[in-house]
């Protein structure tokens, strides 16, 4: 991280100095060399003037010799020159090798033997003597231009070279509590403990943001750590009180809440970390609930004290529910195989019960009367046919009582005429044996499977068994309708009914059973002193298919 981050640093530092080297030279440049080239402008006009003016007595006297000689001392310096007469004719030069003649009328630069030169006029006196033209040499401003510029460049260069050792060390001094912040958030994802030091300066508000994003991190993983905990602790419960049990202990545990409660209800099943020995000295129980946070579950809730946050709380609700749910589901199934097993147990002593009525009623009814038939027979083979009239009337008898008996294994209508006439002549022995009105509605659009009619059949003798035993009604609806999809049956009474937490006898668990059998629900609703309502629905698709 060090390099890569201080290479691009001093990388840009170093193409910033020079872009920026660039521009101070090339302004430096610009500024130097207008400035020395002002400056033999200005040496070019003032010497050409004042020789002009020393040369103006020489030539009054025409000492041209006196003329060449204050002209040849300026080819020292470079500088040529040359003096025109009044009519413009070449009086002296210094020229080596001969005057150029373009030079009279020539203004400005000029190349003269591969040398660059400025040519600067003067009139000497009035104009009337003559005029004077000097050509200054620009190869000693090149040279001294040459010069400063390659000073200038050592001395940026220097510059440069501080402030780059400068950059580079406060790079380094920068760079150093970055990488130790760099190497603790390291030891951070590689699952070490690890103390960033303090940088200081500018550094410190990354510092605090690292910490306080670590303990952000670590908070979290502590609150996941607890929810998986939640989880596990309620999947183990098998009740509804061991899943909310077990849930506050795992909360208690982890160090996230001071105290809490569950409760069931109205009924509490759990207490964990309450620093009070006295139960009045509870805050919970003073009413000071602004300490405590509520989950409302699924008929119950929590009182936990604690300071999580609220979307945390709100996280916890969900393996706390679901626990819930699967315990009162199992509950649900463990009481439901109870009374299955109840229920088998009773049709298996009803059908033994059925069966020593079958065979009191053979041994006792028709048992007497095949007696009699015999005994009869015996007489008319004696010869005495008086016996025949008693004999018939026995015969009559035994036929009556195996009908009846038949009829109270399997109503012989059920099978013949259909469930709807079954119902009728069901309805009406039971109208005439109780002095209970009933009230029969059937809609069918016809025959239904074996199975449908013999259920619906049995539930409906038995519901209104029930009412001639415990409903002390005075009349009872029985309501039968077919749909398209199934068939809807509602046995209703006007009877005392009766309390909601009364548990349901055997009669009734038998009609779920025979009703869930035939994947149909069943329900009845009942209200002291408001009768008892029956319904249950039979679908038709899943025995058809």
């Amino acid at each position: 991280m060090k390099g890569s981050f201080r290479a691009r640093l001093l990388a840009t530092f170093a193409l910033g100095m020079l872009f920026l080297g660039l521009g101070l030279g090339g302004t430096a440049f610009f500024l130097v060399k207008t400035g020395l080239e002002a400056s033999l402008e200005a040496r070019g006009k003032a010497q050409t003037l004042y020789l002009a003016r020393q040369l103006e007595e020489d030539l009054l006297v025409n000492d041209l010799y006196a003329v060449f000689r204050q002209l040849e001392s300026l080819v020292a310096e470079g500088v040529l020159g040359f003096v025109l007469g009044p009519k413009g004719e070449v009086m002296v030069h210094t020229f080596p090798g001969g005057f150029p003649l373009n030079l009279k009328t020539l203004k400005g630069r000029f190349r003269f033997q591969g040398e660059i030169y400025r040519l600067y006029r003067s009139p000497i006196g009035d104009g009337s003597v003559g005029a004077l033209a000097l050509a200054f040499p620009e190869t000693p401003l090149w040279q001294k231009l040459a010069h400063l510029l390659v000073l200038g460049a050592w001395l940026a260069l220097g510059v440069a070279a501080l402030a780059f050792l400068l950059v580079s060390r406060a790079a380094d001094q920068f760079l150093k509590p970055l990488e130790a912040l760099v190497q603790g958030v390291r030891a951070w994802q590689e699952g070490r403990e690890a103390v960033l030091p303090d940088p200081g300066g500018e550094l410190r508000v990354l510092h605090q943001a690292l910490v306080a994003y670590r303990e952000g991190v670590k908070r979290r993983e502590q609150e996941l750590s607890t929810l998986n905990q939640v989880a596990e602790a309620v999947n183990r419960a098998e009740t509804p009180e061991e899943v909310l049990h077990n849930a506050l202990e795992t909360l208690a545990q982890s160090g996230l809440f001071r105290c809490g409660e569950a409760w069931l209800g109205e009924v509490r099943v759990g207490k964990v970390l309450c620093p009070y020995q006295e139960e009045r000295d509870c805050l919970l129980r003073k009413g000071v609930q602004g300490l405590y946070h509520t989950l409302e579950l699924p008929g119950a809730r929590l009182y936990l004290n604690a300071e999580a946050p609220k979307a945390f709380r709100e996280a916890i609700k969900a393996p706390i529910e679901a626990g819930l749910h699967r315990a009162r589901y199992t509950q649900a199934l463990k009481e439901r195989d109870q009374e299955r097993s109840q229920l088998l147990k009773a049709l298996i002593q009803a059908q033994e019960a059925e069966r020593a009525r079958i065979a009191r009623d053979l041994h006792d009814q028709i048992g007497q009367v095949l007696t009699g038939i015999d005994l009869g027979l015996r007489a008319v083979k004696e010869g005495r046919l008086e016996a025949v009239p008693a004999l018939q009337e026995l015969v009559r008898s035994a036929i009556q009582d195996v009908r009846h008996l038949s009829r109270s294994l399997r109503p012989s209508a059920l099978d013949t005429l259909g469930l709807e006439a079954a119902l009728k002549r069901m309805a009406e022995e039971f109208q005439e044996r109780t002095g209970i009105r009933v009230n029969l509605l059937c809609r069918l659009k016809g025959r239904l499977p074996e199975t449908h009619e013999t259920t619906l059949y049995r539930v409906v003798q038995e519901a209104l068994t029930n009412v001639a035993r415990h409903a002390k009604a005075k009349q009872v609806s029985v309501v039968l309708q077919q749909e398209e999809e199934g068939i809807n049956l509602v046995v209703e009474d006007d009877g005392q009914g009766f309390p909601p937490q009364v548990q349901p006898g055997l009669g009734i668990l038998g009609m779920r059973e025979r009703i869930e059998l035939l994947g149909g629900r069943f329900q009845m609703e009942s209200l002291q002193g408001l009768g008892t309502t029956l319904y249950a629905r039979i679908p038709l698709k899943e025995v058809e298919a």
